[in-house]
Parts: structure tokens; C-alpha cells; sequence
């Protein structure tokens, strides 16, 4: 027995909580937590909807029984809880094998467990208080797992709900104070206006550090995000597959089949994601997102690469791969023409968020790969291919070694100087017959470039200077050469012309180089740190190799940095850019917008305005009537002999009154209460009852008055 009521003191419940305000903003403040969690499809789905069933259930529950003690609840909550961690520490295993996302989901489903139970006994102030504080700990963690900002609204409710909370919290608690100074009240009047400045300056830091703080650096970790929903091996391991390009897949073996495959395409389907690439082709894939990077930086994620050329279609001299086995992460060896020497490492998280080709993508040179499957093919470029087909939400990580490039140390690894190895000559210096005046070009824009390096920029320079980039360009016609028909005939084109041309210009003056395709970086999202990449995105572009330095990205239409000159980003880096991007165009809709903002700005401006006005007329009307009733019991107490001193604050005057000769407690009490009342707000029910007992008081100081004044005119006669 003794026991038993240690236990039940120790866990006895404080003084309930009252207000249904309170409990109703605390409500809605856990309720965006775990819609932010469903949202995100992050939790488990028996959780999700206990959580949005049982929560509810449980405020209604807490609020209506606040008063009871609940020993027995308590006990099986303790024993739900624990059986809660207990699975989560048995989650923890997956982690030695790297795969961290079969921990992020359960460590989820945790925060999400205790919401749920913490419902269903909540009876006070405190309790509340834990809600609130846990369901901003939810919306940390979904901040981390998150991959967008869908989140972003629930996140502003949950703002507007949790300082709710606090304010109304925070009035009860200014209402319950007793007999205090005025002076101290007045500083409690104030608290809100202090809270807003308060507010207004963390907003301002908060954005400064935003903008200035460096962005999370992506480094090796204990484990790496990897997924893949669907196992689903490809027709021909080791081959290429994508299901996006329909009849045009590699994969497909009918031989009536559209070999191109245009008109099957999807609409994010890019034509450089296939064992050819023909340049005649035209059209280009739309907007759709394809897939998010979580990178340090920007860079080429590059797929594939091509390295013969006929004129018209690139293709890939030997398709034979190498399989690569083993556990995360999957160790990828050099290829032809790589670097050997140790470089910085870059990670880069791909999710993919359609269907695309079974390529790994990556920057640079790939030498680990976290990957959901045992088993990946290398060619002899260097391209990795999956043996499963990648779909919407799979996610892999790539660690790739990148050398610090610099202008300087490319002009000193000239293959010009030190010469080409055979191995790299016979398959990265092939050309087809090609007309004279291409290779007449070359020569003479490059005369005065006096390295290889100098030789690719002189070249990029010309392009820029003399021919357009255009996705609007006429058919190749039937039987001329692409690089001819670019350079001096249409003197337009996308990617595709533009990278041709310089891998063969490049290759008529003895550099080695190739065709290489990919994505280039997409759009930062300044506030997921993430790269967007969207279909129309896919590029193609000129790598040049240098002896020592391996393979370097060169392209005219797109400035990524070599890995030398490229630093750390801030945490808002881009910004600008990606509000600009989703703001309408001034030139289209800009007077629309202008009237729309006008008219909204106009009606804000009026509600802003009635709203201050009532205020103020309320301010103005409570100030009035509040000097009115201590203006009222000063001239009670100067007819009883005890004026106001100097400096004396309404309570302290109160109290001295209730001692004067008309000994009357209520004078203290209500000079208490005119105090309470003025600075928390004025409640029009609190005003009628002021009114009541101030006409009460003076109502027993004129029967006192009275009555004195009988007796003395008794005594007298």
C-alpha cells in the first residue's frame, strides 16, 4: 500500500488545464505535424491513421476527464511507450549495412508513436506544453526527411497554432497573478509588444544566417540514403534499358518496332538515353522533375558517353561490360583514360521521381556507389548501368574522386606535349570523312591557342560568338554532314550540334575527346539544398582528356565550374533565382498582376485599417471607463479623510482604504481587479461587474454616511 501511494503521489496530475482555447490551439499544432508527416508519405500507414483517428479521440478524452488522476492510463502508456522503443532499437540493425533509410522511417513512426499515445492524457498546462514542444521536434525531423516543401503550409499553421497556444497560455497566467504593482503589470501589458519585436529580430537573423551560412556539407557518412520499390531486372543484364522512350527503349526486340521511338516517347524521355544518338532528330523532352540531387555543388550528373562518330548518329564502340559484385558500398574501378590519382571526394544522392534509363548517374568519376542492389556492369568508358530498372523513387548515392582542376594545371597537361596513348588514340581521335572546311575551321580559330586547354576555349569562343542556341531548328537535310550543316550552313542549334562540333574539331587537331550525356545541375531549391533536375534539363557536352587530369567537362551553352574553382555554396544559394522562376512574367501578365496585387493590397489595407480603429476606439473606451472608476473611488476615499498619496499605484491605495474607517475588504479586492482588468484586455463581462460593485461600494459608504449623520444629530439633541 505504501507503494502504491508513493506511485500515485509521485505521478499525480498538476492543476488541469481550463481553457478549451489552449487545448484547441495545442490540437491543431499536433494535428500539422502529423498531416506534415503523412504528406511526406514518411511514416508507416497503420500509424498514420491511429495518429489522425486516436488523437483527437484522445484531446476530447484528456479534456473531458482533467480532473481524474488516470494511474492505471499512466501505467499502460509507460508500458506502450517502451514497447515503442523497443522496436525502434530493433530498427537500428539495417544500419551497420548501410542502409540508413531503414532507420529514418521508424525514427519517424517514433515521434508519431508518442504523439499518439501523449493524446490520450494530456490534463494539464505541462502536458500540453510536451505536445507542443513534440510536435516541433516532428516537424525537425520531417524537415530533414523531407525532399520538397509541401511541408511548408502545415509548417506555417503549426506557427500560428503553437504562438497561439503560448499567447492564450500566457493571458491566463497574467489574469491568475494577484496583488501585484501596477508598474508590474504594465510590464506584463506589455509582453506582447516585446514578443513581436523579439519575433521580428529572430526573423531577420535568422534570414541573414540563412543567406550567409555555408550549406551542409555532404561528406562520407556512416551510411547512405538507397531505395528501390520494385525489383524488376532488366531483359539483357548488363544492357541498356529505358522505359521512357518507349518503341525506342534498347530493351525492346521487336523487330517492328519504331527504332527511334518518337512517337511512343513519354513526354520526359530524352533520345541521348539509348545506344545511339542521333543528331538529326529534333524535339525536346518537357518540364517534368526527373529526379533530386543533394550535392555540395553544381555539376554534370553524367549518364553515358559515345565515342563514334559517322556524321550524323554517335554510337558506342564496345558495349561489353564488366560486372561489379559486392556490398555497400560497391567499389568502381578506373577506366580508360581516368585519373589515378586520389581526389576530393563529392557525394551526390540521386532520388529519381520518374522512370528513366538504368544508368547511374554521378559527377565526375565514380569510385563508390551506395546502391540498393548487389550487382552493377562498368563499360569501358567509365558509364554504370544497373541490372534493374529504375523507377519512380528509387534513391542511390554516388562518392565520386574529383581532382582540384585549375585553368593553370590544364595548360600544363597538354596531351599535345606529352603525347596520346594508343589505347586512347584508336578509339577517342576516330573521324568519319568529314568536309575540309571543318577541319580548316578548327585550325585556323585555334592558330594562336598555344595549349590544348587554350585550344577548347578558343573554340568554345567562336561557337558563342558565331553561332545561336536555338531548340527551334530546321531538319537536317538527307546526305549532309551534321557538323558542316552546323557550322556553316544553319549556324543554330541545341546541345547536341554544339557538343559534336567541338569533339570534332577537337579530334581534327589531335585532342582526344568524346560525347557525353547527362543532366546538367537543374535548379537549386534554397530551402531543401537540393538540385531539381527536370527533363528538359538533359544535355549533351564535350569531355577533353588530359594527361594526369583524366576526363574534363567543356560545353559553350552551360558555365559549370571545374572542380578547383568551385567553393562552398551558402544555404540560401539560389535564391533569387528560384523566386524569380515562380513569379509571373511582367511582360505577359504584368498589368494583370499589378490590379490583382492592387486590389489585394487595398482591401488588406482597409482591414488593417478597421481593424485599428476598433481597436483604438476599444483602447480608448476602456481607458476612459477605467479612469472613471478610480476617479470614483479617490473621491470615496478623500470623503473619508484618505486622499491618493503621490506615487501610490490603485492597489496599494485599495488596500489602505479597506483599513481607513469604512472597513470594507471589497474596496482592496476591487481596486485589485480594476488593475487586473485594465491591462488584460477589458472584458465587456468584467466591466459590468466593475460597474456592479463599485455602485455597491459607494451605495454602503452613503448608508454608512447616513447613518452617522443620525447618530450624531441623535447624540446632539
Amino acid at each position: 500500500m505504501r507503494v502504491l501511494e508513493a506511485l500515485k503521489r509521485a505521478n499525480a496530475s498538476g492543476a488541469p488545464e481550463e481553457s478549451v482555447a489552449v487545448r484547441l490551439a495545442v490540437f491543431v499544432a499536433v494535428m500539422s505535424a502529423v498531416f506534415a508527416l503523412a504528406a511526406e508519405d514518411i511514416a508507416g500507414t497503420v500509424v498514420t491513421v491511429a495518429a489522425i483517428l486516436v488523437i483527437p479521440v484522445g484531446f476530447y478524452i484528456s479534456h473531458r476527464y482533467r480532473a481524474n488522476d488516470q494511474l492505471a492510463l499512466k501505467a499502460g502508456l509507460a508500458v506502450a511507450l517502451l514497447v515503442v522503443l523497443v522496436n525502434f532499437l530493433g530498427a537500428l540493425g539495417p544500419l551497420a549495412g548501410g542502409d540508413i533509410t531503414a532507420v529514418q522511417v521508424p525514427l519517424a513512426e517514433v515521434f508519431l508513436w508518442v504523439q499518439v499515445l501523449h493524446a490520450l492524457h494530456v490534463p494539464g498546462r505541462r502536458d500540453l506544453v510536451f505536445g507542443l514542444v513534440a510536435s516541433g521536434v516532428t516537424f525537425a525531423v520531417v524537415g530533414v526527411l523531407s525532399l520538397s516543401i509541401t511541408m511548408a503550409p502545415l509548417l506555417l499553421l503549426w506557427i500560428v497554432a503553437a504562438t497561439t497556444a503560448l499567447v492564450l497560455g500566457h493571458r491566463d497566467d497574467v489574469r491568475a497573478v494577484g496583488a501585484i504593482a501596477t508598474e508590474k503589470q504594465a510590464r506584463l501589458s506589455t509582453d506582447a509588444k516585446a514578443v513581436a519585436r523579439i519575433g521580428g529580430v529572430l526573423a531577420v537573423t535568422a534570414a541573414v544566417v540563412f543567406v550567409l551560412l555555408p550549406a551542409a556539407s555532404t561528406s562520407r557518412a556512416l551510411a547512405f540514403p538507397i531505395n528501390l520499390p520494385k525489383i524488376e531486372s532488366v531483359a539483357s543484364p548488363g544492357g541498356l534499358s529505358n522505359p521512357s522512350l518507349g518503341q525506342g527503349d534498347p530493351q525492346q526486340t521487336s523487330s517492328d518496332s519504331d527504332s527511334t521511338g518518337i512517337e511512343s516517347r513519354a513526354s520526359f524521355g530524352y533520345f541521348g538515353f539509348a545506344g545511339q544518338l542521333d543528331t538529326s532528330l529534333r524535339g525536346r523532352p518537357d518540364d517534368t522533375l526527373v529526379m533530386r540531387v543533394r550535392a555540395p555543388g553544381p555539376d554534370f550528373w553524367r549518364g553515358q558517353s559515345f565515342d563514334t562518330w559517322d556524321g550524323t548518329r554517335w554510337t558506342l564502340s564496345d558495349d561489353s561490360s564488366r560486372t561489379i559484385l559486392g556490398d555497400n558500398p560497391l567499389v568502381i574501378p578506373p577506366t580508360n583514360g581516368d585519373a589515378l590519382a586520389v581526389g576530393q571526394d563529392f557525394v551526390a544522392t540521386f532520388y529519381l521521381e520518374r522512370p528513366g534509363p538504368n544508368v547511374i548517374f554521378s559527377a565526375a568519376r565514380p569510385v563508390e556507389v551506395y546502391f540498393p542492389d548487389a550487382r552493377l556492369f562498368q563499360l569501358r568508358d567509365g558509364t554504370l548501368r544497373a541490372a534493374v530498372d529504375l523507377g519512380a523513387g528509387a534513391v542511390y548515392t554516388v562518392v565520386s574522386s574529383r581532382q582540384p582542376v585549375t585553368a593553370d594545371l590544364l595548360r600544363q597537361a597538354d596531351p599535345l606535349v606529352y603525347g596520346v596513348p594508343a589505347p586512347i588514340a584508336d578509339v577517342y581521335l576516330q573521324l568519319p570523312d568529314t568536309p575540309q572546311r571543318v577541319f580548316d575551321l578548327a585550325a585556323d580559330v585555334t592558330r594562336d591557342a598555344p595549349t590544348t586547354y587554350d585550344k577548347v576555349r578558343a573554340l568554345e569562343a567562336w561557337m558563342a560568338t558565331n553561332t545561336t542556341y536555338s531548340l527551334d531548328i530546321p531538319t537536317l537535310p538527307a546526305g549532309e554532314d551534321a557538323v558542316d550543316h552546323y557550322l556553316f550552313e544553319a549556324q543554330q542549334g541545341f546541345c547536341e550540334q554544339i557538343g559534336t562540333s567541338l569533339v570534332v574539331m577537337l579530334r581534327s587537331l589531335g585532342v582526344p575527346a568524346r560525347l557525353a550525356v547527362g543532366y546538367i545541375p537543374g535548379e537549386r531549391n534554397p530551402f531543401t539544398g537540393m538540385y531539381e533536375v527536370r527533363a528538359s534539363d538533359a544535355h549533351a557536352w564535350a569531355e577533353v582528356w588530359f594527361p594526369g587530369v583524366g576526363w574534363q567537362s567543356f560545353d559553350p551553352t552551360a558555365k559549370v565550374p571545374l572542380a578547383g574553382e568551385s567553393g562552398r555554396l551558402a544555404a540560401a544559394a539560389g535564391l533569387i533565382d528560384w523566386i524569380q522562376g515562380r513569379l509571373p512574367s511582367l511582360v505577359d501578365t504584368g498589368m494583370e498582376a499589378l490590379i490583382v496585387l492592387g486590389g489585394v493590397a487595398a482591401l488588406a489595407g482597409l482591414g488593417v485599417v478597421g481593424v485599428r480603429i476598433i481597436a483604438a476606439h476599444k483602447r480608448k473606451r476602456n481607458r476612459d471607463r477605467y479612469e472613471q472608476h478610480v476617479w470614483r473611488l479617490e473621491r470615496l476615499g478623500a470623503r473619508c479623510g484618505r486622499s491618493r498619496r503621490s506615487g501610490e499605484t490603485l492597489i496599494e491605495y485599495g488596500r489602505r482604504l479597506a483599513e481607513s474607517p469604512l472597513r470594507d475588504s471589497d474596496i482592496s479586492s476591487f481596486a485589485t481587479d480594476l488593475t487586473d482588468w485594465q491591462f488584460s484586455g477589458g472584458d465587456a463581462t468584467e466591466e459590468r461587474s466593475l460597474d456592479d460593485r463599485i455602485r455597491r461600494i459607494e451605495r454602503r459608504h452613503r448608508d454608512l454616511r447616513s447613518t452617522m449623520t443620525a447618530l450624531r444629530v441623535t447624540l446632539r439633541g
